[in-house]
C-alpha cells in the first residue's frame, strides 16, 4: 500500500505530507498580511512576547534597514549622495551609512508624506510617553 501511495495523488501517508516546519512561500496570502514581512512557517511551542530594548533594538532595526529589498533603492540613493559630495573610500561610505542612514531614511520617507511612516512615528512617540 505504501509503495502505491507514492504514485497516487491525494493519498496521504507519512512519506508525502509536508514537514513540520514547512516554509512554503507560495502559500502566503498577501492580502492577509504584510508584503514586507510575510508570515511564513508555522509556530511551534507556547507563544511568547518580549520587547527589544537598547542595543538589541538598535541592531535589529539596522539589520532590517540594511537587508530589506524594499529599502535598497533608498540605500543606493544615500550612497550616491555621499559619493557625489566628495571622493570617499568604500570603508568611509560604510561608516557614514552606519551612522547616518537611519536618520536620512526617516527624513527622506517623511518628505514623501508616507502615512505609514507617520503612523509608525506616532506609535513610537506613544510608547516613549509610557
Amino acid at each position: 500500500m505504501m509503495f502505491c501511495s507514492r504514485y497516487i495523488d491525494g493519498f496521504a501517508t507519512k512519506h508525502n505530507r509536508p514537514s513540520r516546519n514547512d516554509d512554503d512561500d507560495e502559500a502566503v496570502d498577501v492580502e492577509q498580511g504584510s508584503t514586507l514581512f510575510p508570515s511564513v512557517g508555522k509556530p511551534l511551542g507556547k507563544p511568547g512576547n518580549y520587547v527589544l530594548r537598547g542595543l538589541a533594538k538598535f541592531q535589529a532595526h539596522r539589520y532590517v534597514l540594511f537587508n530589506c529589498s524594499d529599502v535598497n533603492p533608498f540605500f543606493r540613493a544615500h550612497t550616491d549622495e555621499i559619493t557625489s559630495e566628495r571622493d570617499v573610500s568604500s570603508n568611509t561610505v560604510e561608516s557614514i551609512q552606519h551612522d547616518k542612514f537611519k536618520d536620512w531614511f526617516k527624513a527622506h520617507t517623511n518628505q514623501d508624506g508616507d502615512e505609514r511612516q507617520q503612523w509608525m512615528d506616532d506609535d513610537e512617540q506613544r510608547r516613549r510617553r509610557k
